[in-house]
């Protein structure tokens, strides 16, 4: 796949783990880990100067994006706990929000960017309080409304919605009624 896209690795690249810290002489970086929009998805921690980076976890109303092959909807929900317990002074994201000030503003945004998880999942049981497949669930959209086209949206829309059936199944709130065919309980 790398190769299809011309992505090479470079020689002198070296990985680093959760927590590292990277000493920039008066200031520190300390890596913060945050699976879920992507598998290596981080943070960083910028001190003295009290400033989280939270990258894709971008508190934007579109809401959390876990539509990858690589993404993973409880360690999203994780990573998004782990956020909200750091406590910073500023709080930047990568796409429109920029940079947030105080820990109360932050959670509030962020509790707000992650309810949207909540209201897919509701409007997912709705939508299945009869029989469908997935591909009637990728048609009905959890993710993007239904102007949106482009080559991404349909597997964006079938990963999220596979996400979403696959945990309300084992929590018993939906169930399969025949092959390839989903109703809630």
């Amino acid at each position: 796949m790398r190769d299809q896209f011309h992505v090479h690795g470079r020689a002198d690249a070296k990985a680093f783990d959760d927590g590292t810290v990277f000493d920039l002489g008066g200031r520190t970086v300390t890596v913060v880990h945050l699976p879920g929009h992507t598998e290596g998805h981080s943070g960083f921690l910028v001190e003295p100067d009290g400033f989280l980076f939270i990258a894709d976890i971008d508190l934007t109303s579109f809401g959390p994006y876990y539509g990858d092959v690589g993404s993973d909807l409880p360690d999203y929900e994780a990573s998004m706990r782990r956020c909200r317990d750091i406590d910073a002074r500023w709080y930047g994201t990568s796409h429109q929000k920029g940079v947030i000030e105080g820990p109360a503003e932050f959670r509030h945004r962020l509790d707000v960017f992650a309810a949207v998880v909540q209201k897919r999942e509701a409007a997912l049981l709705d939508f299945l309080s009869e029989p469908r497949t997935v591909e009637e669930i990728v048609e009905h959209r959890l993710v993007y409304r239904p102007h949106v086209e482009g080559p991404h949206v349909r597997p964006v829309e079938r990963r999220t919605a596979v996400q979403h059936l696959d945990r309300l199944e084992s929590l018993g709130r939906v169930e399969q009624v025949e092959q390839g065919r989903f109703r809630a309980r």
